[in-house]
């Protein structure tokens, strides 16, 4: 497809009426997006545009009759405060309903039981601070996306690309990834549950029925995000309201323990408690989420204007916290009702998922209700995983597959090992969830340390958005502290287990040819681990240039030549480039 050059040039000539403002001028095959910065000429400048895509449009078809191609972008107009608080907040609800689900899916349920029927009350202020520091974390995946205008995963890819380092990219992908599909295996294993507690099914059939229904709801996706989001808000309200009821029928909750367990209940910690507070950190700020919610909030368009960025900021910040709360609320529901009903018998400590239901089974409806949350929490879960690992693979490898394809490959991945457990050891599915959430805790600093040393950076945020000061200096000893917790847990779930607990099995193995390969592998683990870490953390970030047409990211000398920085107070319009086929790409891969 060919455009003459001369109704470019001439249109070119008749706009450019401004002394301060130039236009770029596209070639052969490429259409021109205006985007207005100022108020005054926002009227004028819309109508303007449309005449002059019309009157190319035209020329496209009257100068190739053998090919007619229409290119439509329906983006909507991004948002400035309109005066109302109420409609301006309303914009931005719904990446935080999305994010939410992480913290309330089947992995979630699994460690509020296990810290239930261990310990009855008192590592419920893991939970409660857990959930408040994650309300942070997603403060700062919100400063990162749009200050940035990119995904946690892109400004990764960047950075390594920048440092010449193509086995960090691969290895931070592969990390995501893996992140990515340790979170589903919990949501596969719940939806099996939930069909064998309604029809009877055995465990491999139920995980297998998550294929076609996790394909069924990402149908919808072809109207819109908002469709998705409002899916997840009503699952969010039907594994709260079934979780509620059920708590309501156990009547004997000991209000002062509890209360003790949420507001110090630290004070009961001990070593053996380890494994259960990290497997708990793990299922609470998942790190594929951190990805999630950096992408997630773009979808809400803004002017790129500071103030109306600030404000955009603002939104979006304080709109996670209501999901949040909701969900530490169904989490105590779930630790509540293991306590009372679970904490004291015989297999307290293997007691999970698949076996909570029968201590409660004379309560009228309580099975139907655990069924209805937990096929909510698997399904809404799952929903979510597909679009995160989307995202990651386009942030790191600039890999788009169709989200059809994409579900079918992350379910068949999560749904292998979930199938050949069900079948041949249907009895540890319990264990299966506990040791993944432990290994979430494991690599949660993987994202997080990246996304603190991001916000804390100039180059990255620029002067005015980088965290500094006492809010830096916090930020980088709470991801110490996260890295710290899961070193001093790693023992507890890489030396082997025998008859008794993973403690004591460590206390009693004797200095053996296996204990020492053991060790050995346990010091080049912590090594590794320390290492990739503290280098991702504290290894100053280099100078970065971006794929977006709006960059906030400071340039050289040298890089002034390839990019053309576009800030985000201007007095005049700005233009930008697209491409056609970067256009169909797009709109292929929204609708596919």
């Amino acid at each position: 497809m060919t455009v003459p050059e001369n109704e470019y040039e001439n249109e070119n000539e008749n706009e450019d009426n401004d002394d301060q403002c130039q236009h770029s001028q596209t070639d052969d095959s490429s259409i021109i997006i205006n985007e207005p910065m100022m108020q005054d000429e926002e009227e004028h400048q819309h109508d303007h545009d449309h005449d002059l895509v019309d009157r190319r449009s035209s020329s496209l078809s009257s100068s190739s009759s053998s090919e007619v191609v229409t290119v439509s972008v329906p983006e909507p107009e991004p948002w400035e405060p309109s005066g109302t608080w109420w409609k301006d907040a309303l914009y931005f609800v719904g990446p935080g309903w999305l994010v939410s689900i992480a913290y309330i899916d089947p992995g979630n349920y699994q460690a509020d039981i296990q810290a239930g029927a261990t310990t009855q009350y008192y590592l419920l202020f893991t939970i409660w601070w857990s959930s408040i520091l994650s309300i942070y974390v997603q403060v700062l995946c919100v400063r990162l996306g749009y200050y940035t205008q990119q995904t946690l995963a892109e400004v990764q890819a960047n950075e390594f690309q920048q440092q010449q380092s193509t086995y960090k990219r691969y290895f931070a992908w592969f990390i995501a990834e893996f992140s990515v599909i340790l979170t589903d295996l919990p949501e596969v294993i719940g939806i099996g549950i939930a069909c064998n507690l309604f029809f009877g099914w055995p465990y491999p059939i139920g995980v297998l029925m998550s294929l076609i229904t996790t394909m069924s709801f990402l149908a919808t996706m072809q109207y819109g995000m908002h469709i998705v989001e409002g899916i997840i808000v009503a699952f969010v309200g039907i594994m709260s309201v079934a979780l509620f009821v059920e708590m309501s029928f156990v009547k004997t909750i000991n209000t002062s323990q509890l209360m003790k367990g949420w507001i110090y209940g630290f004070v009961d910690v001990t070593t053996d408690d380890l494994f259960t507070i990290a497997g708990i950190l793990g299922a609470v700020v998942m790190p594929h989420n951190l990805y999630l919610h950096t992408a997630s909030v773009q979808s809400r368009k803004v002017v790129r204007r500071d103030d109306v960025v600030r404000k955009a900021v603002w939104y979006c910040s304080i709109e996670p916290i209501l999901p949040i709360l909701v969900s530490f609320f169904v989490n105590l529901a779930v630790v509540a009702i293991a306590a009372e009903r679970v904490y004291g018998t015989t297999n307290a400590a293997t007691v999970g998922l698949t076996d909570f239901c029968n201590y409660f089974i004379g309560l009228k409806g309580g099975c139907l209700m655990w069924g209805i949350a937990l096929l909510a929490a698997g399904q809404s879960s799952a929903i979510t995983t597909t679009y995160t690992g989307q995202y990651i693979m386009d942030g790191f490898l600039q890999i788009r597959l169709p989200v059809k394809v994409r579900a079918i490959i992350t379910r068949m991945v999560a749904i292998t090992p979930c199938v050949i457990v069900s079948i041949f050891f249907p009895t540890h599915l319990n264990q299966m969830v506990n040791i993944v959430n432990a290994s979430l805790g494991f690599l949660l600093p993987f994202a997080l340390l990246p996304l603190i040393k991001y916000n804390c950076s100039e180059i990255v945020m620029g002067h005015e958005h980088a965290s500094k000061g006492i809010e830096k200096i916090i930020l980088y000893s709470f991801g110490v502290l996260v890295w710290f917790i899961n070193a001093i847990t790693l023992p507890q779930y890489i030396i082997p287990t025998g008859s008794g607990s993973r403690s004591e099995d460590q206390k009693v193995m004797d200095w053996s040819i296996e204990k020492i390969c053991w060790v050995v592998f346990h010091i080049v683990i912590q090594v590794g681990y320390a290492w990739w870490n503290f280098s991702c953390l504290f290894t100053p970030v280099m100078v970065m240039t971006t794929r977006h047409n709006s960059i906030l990211l400071p340039a050289t000398e040298e890089d002034e030549e390839l990019i053309e920085p576009t800030p985000l107070t201007s007095s005049c319009t700005t233009t930008t480039t697209v491409t056609v086929a970067a256009i169909e790409e797009r709109e292929s891969f929204h609708i596919e």
